[in-house]
């Protein structure tokens, strides 16, 4: 059976059928970077916004920005956002073969995307570079097969010239910033919520009115929720003191890189990146994926005494940073990258 992402593009060629026989002209040069972002479906994924953000840096090149499961133009590189975008675009487009692919892989979910391990690390090996977001990610895909001098890490990004540190106070807020998921666990939300009427909440972000427990959490007079622009997001940030990240499982989160960057100091789940960018003790407090809500709760208020500048830690998850090493892995020239 064919595995979601697979079906997705077939679907999608099947229903414009005139595309199903487009092949680009012998006589098309080929662009230099395709970037393959989430189909329209996924609307506001924030894959679409590394490409661009990647993207934006490039000059003296041709940049194109393709949905997954529209055809694909003759390119020399490919950028696959996501790593399911690579396994459909190479069981069905012929002109990947033909260039360079790069895949950038957050976390695995093998289960949800019902593809084999064997499978996806046959396909990953046929990629010039697989750019992981964490180590331990790194560490997976090496373990199911991915050959070790294909996988690179680099972490995620944030804007240092919106994400500008400043003075944390005893009274600052806790925050919590993510869409809903379940993988986000907002039931832990709730329980630290409840068990901390002594400290201020705010949780950004949206798709919160899906959880079946949101008129309780929003009922609580410590809690705050909000949706706003990206733009306002570091408004927000200098109103925390500490941010908590509870996730089951991640390839980030980036907002605790935009905490950070903030000088807010983190209180996470070991999941994601956030044990490659968090000394425990010294720039931020981690804990176990499912631990007790209890000892969360008091590593938020141990956070409070923790001294010190955060934003250190993060200086080099600048995008600025993040494009200049995927553009090396690329082989891109000087002379068709924005200096840095």
């Amino acid at each position: 059976m064919l595995d979601r992402y697979r079906l997705l593009a077939w679907v999608t060629r099947a229903l414009n059928p005139w595309r199903r026989f487009t092949v680009p002209s012998v006589a098309t040069a080929p662009v230099d970077v395709v970037f393959i972002t989430p189909p329209a479906s996924a609307h506001g994924w924030i894959l679409r916004a590394f490409c661009e953000e990647i993207g934006g840096r490039l000059r003296g090149a041709q940049v194109t920005y393709c949905r997954f499961g529209d055809p694909l133009p003759p390119a020399r590189r490919y950028f696959f956002s996501h790593y399911m975008f690579f396994v459909g675009s190479q069981a069905l487009s012929s002109p990947v073969w033909q260039g360079r692919s790069f895949v950038f892989a957050t976390h695995l979910e093998p289960e949800k995307h019902r593809i084999d391990p064997r499978r996806l690390s046959r396909t990953l090996n046929r990629a010039e570079a697989v750019i992981c977001m964490n180590a331990a990610l790194r560490k997976e895909l090496h373990s199911l097969g991915v050959e070790m001098r294909r996988l690179h890490v680099l972490h995620g990004a944030a804007d240092p010239r919106l994400f500008i540190p400043h003075k944390r106070t005893a009274d600052g807020l806790v925050g919590f910033c993510s869409a809903f998921y379940e993988r986000k666990a907002p039931d832990r939300v709730l329980e630290i919520v409840c068990g901390m009427p002594h400290r201020r909440f705010v949780l950004v972000g949206k798709g919160w009115a899906n959880y079946s427990r949101i008129d309780e959490l929003t009922s609580l007079p410590n809690f705050e929720y909000v949706e706003v622009p990206y733009d306002a997001y570091p408004d927000l940030y200098r109103r925390m003191s500490v941010f908590v990240s509870v996730s089951m499982l991640e390839g980030g989160p980036i907002p605790l890189i935009e905490a950070m960057m903030s000088n807010v100091v983190p209180v996470s789940s070991r999941t994601g990146f956030a044990p490659d960018l968090i000394e425990h003790g010294r720039n931020g407090l981690l804990f176990d994926v499912g631990a007790p809500t209890l000892h969360i709760c008091q590593l938020i208020d141990q956070a409070y005494d923790l001294d010190g500048d955060i934003h250190p830690s993060v200086h080099q998850c600048s995008w600025d940073a993040f494009a200049a090493e995927i553009f090396r892995q690329m082989e891109l020239t000087v002379e068709e990258t924005v200096g840095t």
